[in-house]
């Protein structure tokens, strides 16, 4: 750990770290990522249980302005949400001015990882139990020999309508850090991983990992920092991709996301273009749109290309109630190819995605 790492972590566009040190190492960490222009999620032994050492922990770490908020688990059991909502409640006591963050299990968990028969409702009762300011899950969809796992949009279905229904917005990963069963991203998979959570609402883009864990028995190797601590082709590749994500930020974080539509074949859970997509058919290939609403009433689609190692032509045919579309594409791997009549022309890299603003026909 040192100021020069988390300078280097900030160079690839990260704005936060999870981190979970030893109270001084937690100290020192958050001092250097400070000068670094980081903010940290931090985790500590105290926060399990309320109490006198828990108040101590908050007192030391509150006023720190690295401080993003406090680490307390990942991937906790229903059985484990009542102990963590009386931690959170504790620290809430002694610093309202910051949230405990806690991560999700994906749909390919077990029921007895879950603590419960289904999985919406392992989330919503982590909802009513823990009430989260900010609702984080994982799934890491790709798998060895480029198979995609069959319940990524169910997940993303889900977590969506839970996020709606409680008014708490969500954060999603993309898997960084290849280990079994998963391999080494491609700038395909990690497009594909990101412009999808973004076509579904997403708020909060976080990577697993940054630097790369032991390797233990799931293997770990080749996160952005390896473990000899050298950069591996990720880490440049990130650092571009990030960049282009951050062009596109005012309408992913000021924008809600009306519904979201798939071409066929359908993916589980998942709806079809109907009357009320701005296309009423979509040629050359697997799309997702995700309809963005921004506060000034003003539509975006955005289209993602559902394939995550095939570069597509789409031809996009608009519906009646679309007058017309303008390219405000700001990230990489997209090319609009012009618009004759009422179609839409969109190349797409594997994985990649492109804004359109839609003009509305007027109301007769």
């Amino acid at each position: 750990m040192s100021i020069d790492r988390f300078r280097q972590l900030a160079d690839m566009g990260l704005t936060h770290s999870l981190m979970h040190y030893s109270p001084p190492g937690n100290a020192r960490a958050l001092d250097m990522a400070e000068q670094a222009g980081v903010k940290l999620f931090v985790g500590d032994g105290r926060f399990a249980r309320p109490g006198e050492d828990l108040r101590q922990a908050g007192q030391a770490y509150r006023h720190h302005p690295a401080l993003a908020g406090y680490l307390l688990r990942d991937e906790p059991s229903v059985k484990d949400f009542a102990a963590l909502a009386a931690s959170r409640d504790a620290l809430k006591a002694v610093d309202p001015a910051h949230w405990s963050y806690v991560n999700l299990f994906p749909t390919y968990a077990s029921g007895a990882q879950l603590g419960c028969e289904t999985y919406p409702g392992h989330v919503r009762r982590f909802f009513l139990e823990f009430r989260p300011e900010v609702l984080s899950f994982d799934h890491y969809p790709i798998l060895e020999g480029d198979q995609l796992r069959g319940d990524f949009f169910q997940n993303l279905e889900w977590i969506r309508q839970i996020s709606l229904e409680f008014g708490t917005p969500f954060w999603a990963f993309a898997l960084t850090c290849p280990h079994r069963p998963y391999p080494m991203p491609t700038l395909g998979h990690i497009r594909f991983q990101t412009w999808s959570n973004f076509a579904y609402g997403a708020k909060g883009l976080q990577y697993f990992t940054y630097w790369t864990p032991t390797p233990g028995t799931w293997d770990f190797h080749d996160a952005p920092i390896r473990l000899d601590g050298t950069c591996s082709p990720t880490w440049d590749l990130l650092k571009a991709f990030n960049r282009q994500v951050q062009a596109c930020a005012d309408i992913l974080l000021e924008s809600r996301v009306v519904a979201v539509y798939h071409t066929e074949p359908l993916p589980a859970g998942t709806r079809g273009l109907d009357v009320s997509s701005p296309f009423s058919r979509i040629d050359g290939g697997e799309a997702i749109v995700g309809l963005h609403q921004l506060p000034d009433g003003k539509h975006y689609a955005l289209v993602v290309n559902r394939s995550f190692n095939k570069a597509v032509t789409l031809r996009l045919t608009l519906q009646d109630w679309v007058r017309d579309v303008d390219w405000t594409q700001r990230a990489g791997g997209a090319e609009f190819l012009g618009a004759v009549d009422r179609d839409a022309t969109l190349r797409l890299e594997p994985g990649a995605a492109g804004f359109l603003r839609l003009n509305t026909a007027p109301t007769k």
